[in-house]
């Protein structure tokens, strides 16, 4: 639920901001004279919101012991009206989490080198460098360094209704992840799939294109065009990212780290992303697709501009869920690195009960390591607001090593249970 505050709170605070309200009505109407009364509750809204979320974690750990975890968003939205009836407004969003490793994403995997072997490596003859994949985010050699607490701004965009869609400029998701759909998740934050904290095994597993990350970029998102029932709705979103170098939670681009490895960062990344959704008796589809490409890569030579699709698939019958996800990439880098991901579940819902079956999977050609995770688990709504999830994971890893006679792959497992409980407002 979403509580709003008076509006002569918001003129009083933001009146520098508000708009002039809607008029459809004539002259002659009460509608008219809401242009002279800026202090009217049903011109303009100042809306917050919670998402809070804890969780406990017992088994194979980095620690080997129990763990408690943390994820809170909370956010501001302020919405107005022109004369001619058209929304606009602003949204801020503050996200913080506390995980399971230190790396904001991927992380080290094994211990391989640059220039020995076939280990990944850049840099110009001679001098080579340990690289962590733009995509990824894996590298196979030096220490990790981040913080296993971290908070940023995750959303701060202005926003005007246009009547064919919306106009957004500032900080916030590109449109490869406005609407991708997929399979059921039973947890909120614990996921096979690219869920915000890690519950087993270090994993690269993403479904959804990061590669904007949350920086200022312009998008524009259509309304749904079409109809339910008989050809479907189609909505499309296209936006464009000057530069992606900003630290998020979940995907970080790095020029370079502490440890001595290398990144790149990405110039003129444009993303294009479609959704279609039809209901056909019982049944409902969803499909949605994204392409995204950069047009340049500031970094050492080995990094190309990052570039990647991704698809998704979601059904409903009755009580029953299904879908998948999948997503390729050059992984930022030249040559055979490819970056490949993909998820599948299915859940059955009865009442204010959702229980999966996920799995998902990736690969990393640049860096040598793949993996994959499955996850049971089961949830319940409690009241409006809340939510109990209980689930098992069991994650499994190969990752590069050096030997005598060669690079080799270790694999490593791990299974955790965990206990997720979550709060929105």
């Amino acid at each position: 639920m979403i509580r709003t505050v008076s509006a002569i709170l918001v003129a009083a605070l933001s009146g520098t901001l508000a708009g002039p309200p809607a008029s459809g009505q004539g002259a002659g109407s009460a509608a008219a004279n809401f242009s002279d009364n800026l202090f009217a509750e049903d011109v303009h809204s100042l809306d917050w919101r919670a998402d809070l979320g804890l969780v406990l974690l017992a088994g194979d750990t980095p620690r080997d012991g129990a763990e408690w975890l943390a994820d809170i968003q909370f956010g501001l939205d302020f919405e107005s009206f022109t004369d001619g009836g058209r929304r606009w407004g602003l949204v801020l969003t503050g996200h913080a989490e506390r995980d399971l490793y230190i790396d904001v994403q991927g992380g080290r995997v094994g211990a391989c080198p640059a220039a020995i072997g076939d280990c990944a490596t850049v840099g110009p003859a001679g001098a080579p460098l340990t690289p962590v994949a733009p995509d990824s985010g894996l590298y196979s050699a030096g220490p990790a360094s981040g913080n296993r607490v971290r908070a940023v701004l995750s959303e701060a965009y202005a926003f005007a209704d246009t009547g064919w869609g919306e106009i957004r400029f500032g900080y916030g998701d590109g449109a490869a992840r406005l609407d991708p759909v997929g399979g059921p998740a039973a947890a909120r934050l614990i996921r096979a799939d690219g869920g915000h904290l890690l519950a087993a095994s270090r994993q690269a597993i993403r479904t959804e294109t990061p590669f904007s990350g949350q920086d200022p970029k312009l998008v524009f998102r259509s309304i749904a065009l079409g109809q339910e029932t008989t050809v479907g709705t189609l909505r499309a979103a296209v936006s464009f990212t000057p530069e992606a170098s900003q630290c998020g939670i979940d995907y970080c681009p790095r020029r370079t780290l502490p440890g001595g490895q290398v990144g790149a960062i990405n110039t003129g990344i444009a993303e294009l992303a479609v959704n279609w959704d039809i209901r056909r008796g019982e049944h409902q589809w969803a499909i949605s697709a994204s392409a995204s490409h950069a047009g340049g890569a500031d970094g050492a030579p080995g990094f190309d501009p990052v570039s990647g699709l991704d698809a998704g698939l979601s059904w409903r019958w009755r009580d029953w869920r299904a879908g998948g996800r999948w997503r390729r990439s050059n992984n930022g880098v030249s040559g055979d690195g490819d970056y490949e991901a993909l998820s599948a579940s299915v859940g059955w819902e009865q009442g204010d009960w959702l229980t999966t079956l996920e799995y998902a999977a990736y690969s990393d050609d640049f860096v040598h390591s793949d993996g994959s995770a499955w996850q049971a688990a089961t949830s319940r709504l409690v009241g409006d607001h809340g939510l109990v999830a209980l689930g098992v994971q069991a994650a499994r890893r190969t990752e590069p090593d050096v030997e005598i006679g060669g690079r080799v792959q270790r694999e490593i497992d791990g299974t955790t249970a965990f206990i997720e409980l979550g709060w929105r407002y």
